[in-house]
């Protein structure tokens, strides 16, 4: 199977307009791979699950690009030496083409004679639709690829949103028809962490959102809440651990073998280790025990707003912890007897915790393997050591909480739907263990979804398209911060800030989209670059 994953490569040539491929080369029979045209005419059941499995593990490896907390979970920073040839953002415009290709192959190539074919075809309009929808919150007007292109085709201009919106629309629509829907509730593991009708149909209401289409957001999603076929977990904490696997609150996730064997072929996950705190001179209480790749901070304005919004609710513990929760949590566990005691097994060789103000981000966080602890379930197999951490957890791709703050978010702005807009802001604020609303207003959704939905790749495109952003993150990544416990003799915290030189706030007219990559626009002089950039 690798070797025709390669020939389909092949085809790919590296760039999402095929730009750099000799159109000659690729009609060169090559010994020894098998012809495209053929595969996809031949393929198998196991052959269409092998290609859609390719999406999905590209898919899931953006997931990574969600997880850093900094402020607020904002992954977007200025710097005055971004431009359009290093921006962090090229290698994900790459990376969403070549899944729109790759699904284009899949639509235009399988014949949907099984329903197995049927069903990825389905994922396949789903992917491409979802890839779509981060390259126009991204670069706003990206060149509109709906099929795979003919040698005279590789150079389109730029889109335009009402028919790339088109595309994610129809594409989603052609999904929806296509997927399997899930049976009822607790039902999810039968079909595993794949999409289905109702993952696609939040997606839909999703984008229609984002298009400011809120009477047809809210047509779409009403249907899916009334079906009774989603629901919250009990406990916020609970979530990205392995007792939520495919739980129903997970719209669909990237599911990862729970049996404990050394296998890094299969078990390639490794997000348990990116986002566990870079913190060696730390222990995580219920933690891995090792220093990982992430931030622990999600700084002292997160904080402040959460203290205010939630207090400490269920929701603040799964999702932020103060140093006097960390020595809480070390007592709670059994790990220590008193806070003293507890500040000797957090800090190791030096009391310091570097990119940190005493407010740590446990939201995603794995708990590792401790048989000291009864009752505990450990995240990561029994087989890894402190160089190899892989989780076991399934990671979400959308959860229902957001489905239901998309949904009072569009019933305010079409200005229908009202009460039932508010009893789903409620449903997610009871379940976080704060007071339901008797009315709500837009900033309520915002701050709502502030707290609920942190870290998971939402908030920078939120202030976007709410105008926020130049405000909410002015001065946000200015400093670097070093935690060093309690200022002596109190229970202040003792925080050194670093000024960051090449920091540069939010710009108006620019920072609302990412440039198109330097290179893309070297092969496609059709490409009109975004303004600023």
């Amino acid at each position: 199977m690798k070797k025709i994953i390669l020939s389909i490569l092949v085809l790919y040539c590296g760039m999402f307009l095929l730009n750099s491929c000799n159109q000659d080369l690729l009609e060169v029979e090559q010994h020894g791979a098998l012809n495209p045209d053929s595969y996809y005419a031949n393929a198998s059941d196991a052959d269409a699950n092998q290609l859609i499995a390719a999406i999905y593990t590209t898919m899931y490896g953006r997931t990574n690009n969600n997880v850093t907390p900094g402020d607020d979970g904002v992954t977007r920073t200025a710097n005055t030496n971004v431009n359009s040839q290093n921006a962090g953002s090229n290698g994900d415009f790459t990376a969403l083409y070549r899944v729109n290709y790759l699904c284009n192959l899949i639509i235009e190539n399988l014949t949907p004679d099984t329903e197995i074919k049927k069903q990825v075809i389905g994922e396949a309009y789903f992917w491409r639709a979802y890839a779509y929808i981060d390259l126009i919150m991204g670069w706003g007007t990206p060149p509109l690829v709906d099929h795979v292109l003919g040698p005279d085709e590789l150079q389109p201009t730029n889109g335009t949103p009402a028919e790339l919106w088109a595309y994610v629309e129809s594409s989603l629509a052609e999904a929806i028809s296509m997927l399997p829907a899930k049976p009822g509730l607790g039902q999810q593991e039968a079909i595993g962490g794949r999409v289905t009708k109702g993952a696609a149909t939040a997606v839909l209401g999703e984008a229609q959102l984002y298009k400011k289409d809120y009477s047809a957001a809210v047509s779409t999603l009403q249907p899916l809440i009334n079906s009774g076929l989603y629901a919250l977990q009990s406990t916020y904490l609970d979530l990205w651990h392995v007792g939520s696997d495919f739980c129903d609150e997970y719209m669909w996730e990237f599911n990862f073998d729970d049996a404990d064997q050394a296998n890094f072929e299969n078990q390639g996950d490794d997000r348990a280790i990116r986002v566990t705190w870079r913190a060696e001179n730390v222990t995580v209480p219920g933690g891995l025990g090792v220093s990982g790749f992430g931030g622990a901070d999600y700084g002292k304005d997160f904080y402040d707003f959460m203290i205010a919004h939630d207090g400490k609710s269920n929701r603040y513990l799964g999702t932020i912890w103060d140093y006097e929760d960390i020595l809480d949590r070390f007592i709670e566990l059994g790990l220590a007897a008193d806070r003293t005691e507890a500040m000797g097994e957090f800090w190791g060789a030096a009391p310091i915790m570097n990119n940190c103000r005493g407010y740590f981000r446990i939201k995603m966080v794995p708990w590792g393997p401790h048989p000291e602890i009864e009752g505990w379930v450990s995240d990561v197999y029994d087989w890894n050591d402190a160089d190899n951490i892989h989780s076991k957890a399934n990671w979400p791709g959308m959860r229902y909480s957001e489905v239901l703050l998309i949904y009072a978010e569009a019933c305010l702005g079409a200005g229908t739907n009202t009460a039932e807009g508010l009893a789903a802001l409620n449903e997610v604020r009871v379940r976080a263990g704060i007071d339901p609303l008797g009315s709500y207003d837009l900033q309520d959704v915002k701050d709502e979804r502030r707290a609920e939905l942190v870290s998971e790749g939402v908030r920078f495109q939120d202030l976007i398209r709410w105008g926020d952003a130049a405000t909410e993150t002015a001065g946000l990544a200015s400093h670097t911060y070093t935690f060093e416990g309690y200022v002596e003799g109190t229970t202040d915290y003792l925080v050194t800030p670093t000024a960051v030189p090449e920091w540069e706030d939010f710009v108006v007219g620019r920072d609302e989209l990412n440039p198109f990559p330097y290179n893309e626009m070297l092969l496609n002089p059709n490409i009109v670059q975004n303004p600023g950039w």
